[in-house]
């Protein structure tokens, strides 16, 4: 039977897995005290699929020991602080304790629970739970090979873990990643994939790259392999362009033989230095990752990376 939460708990369920990793699955609760609350759990730890569970006629009792589970201090939780702040049915209590997240409003009205409801609230969550966020990314960075093992049958997986660490990274400056196709007009029928991001940034590394490059858009694109070809290279550069930009990203899984960097100097020469690529790898990823999480500005990393390419050439 569908329920009035069904559209915000849709919503929240694609932003949490855009954002937190491609290896989790969530169990997704829907719970009311009747004549106080409406709320949405959901956990993810020995989750093995997604699913949803809804539970409309809780005591307030019967409430306390189900949050108690999220967190201890739940238990003793006074009902007069709840009645206050669920007298304004719009306003959302949300956290992140443990494995649990969860969204909490006095409303029963379908108005406040929809999916653009949801992007705000799982945007305010993120942001004021950054640390748990990046910790969670940096495991799976450590466990990258076992989860997305390298190669062309894995790429998706690839792909969507580098979209959600950039998302992760540069949630201020770059909008959110958006997967695009791409076929090359001389290798017909061979789709490559990137993944877009509006270029947001007013200071900094990003807004230097809109300033020199033109590149109002960032293209990356995530090659699930340890060793680049010529052919990766040069078709990027190709694609680079004036409604995009000059600059891109090549994701990869390992570091690059000299020769591949000889050739990303050349074709940068050969473009008459107007456009250029950078190469990542998933080390790279981790040590951005930890910059971030100890609150510092991973595109300072960004921009020492091109500064040595440039100082090579």
């Amino acid at each position: 039977m569908a329920h009035f939460l069904d559209e915000y708990a849709d919503r929240v369920n694609d932003l949490l897995h855009d954002a937190l990793g491609s290896t989790l699955w969530y169990r997704q609760e829907i719970i009311e005290v009747p004549g106080l609350l409406v709320g949405l759990l959901v956990t993810y730890d020995g989750v093995r699929d997604d699913s949803r569970h809804v539970r409309d006629d809780l005591s307030w009792e019967a409430f306390l020991q189900r949050m108690s589970v999220v967190k201890p201090d739940w238990i003793h939780f006074d009902r007069a602080v709840m009645e206050r702040w669920t007298a304004n049915p719009t306003k959302c209590m949300g956290g992140w304790e443990g494995k649990t997240i969860y969204f909490i409003r006095g409303s029963r009205n379908p108005a406040d629970w929809t999916a653009s409801t949801a992007e705000q609230d799982v945007s305010l969550l993120l942001s004021m739970s950054w640390q748990t966020w990046g910790r969670r990314l940096l495991d799976e960075l450590e466990h990258s090979r076992e989860i997305v093992p390298v190669g062309r049958d894995n790429y998706i997986g690839w792909e969507h873990m580098v979209r959600v660490i950039f998302n992760y990274l540069f949630r201020k400056e770059l909008g959110q990643g958006q997967p695009q196709s791409r076929t090359e007009p001389e290798n017909e029928g061979v789709e490559i994939r990137d993944i877009i991001y509006a270029n947001i940034a007013e200071r900094g590394f990003w807004q230097d790259l809109k300033d020199k490059y033109s590149a109002h858009e960032i293209v990356v694109d995530a090659k699930n392999t340890d060793e680049l070809t010529r052919e990766d290279l040069r078709q990027l550069y190709c694609y680079l362009k004036p409604a995009l930009g000059f600059w891109g990203f090549l994701v990869c899984r390992g570091e690059q033989p000299e020769k591949i960097h000889a050739f990303n100097r050349t074709l940068f020469k050969n473009f008459c230095q107007e456009r250029g690529v950078t190469f990542l790898t998933e080390d790279d990823l981790r040590r951005m990752v930890l910059i971030a999480n100890r609150g510092q500005e991973a595109s300072e990393y960004l921009r020492d990376r091109k500064s040595e390419f440039v100082r090579s050439i």
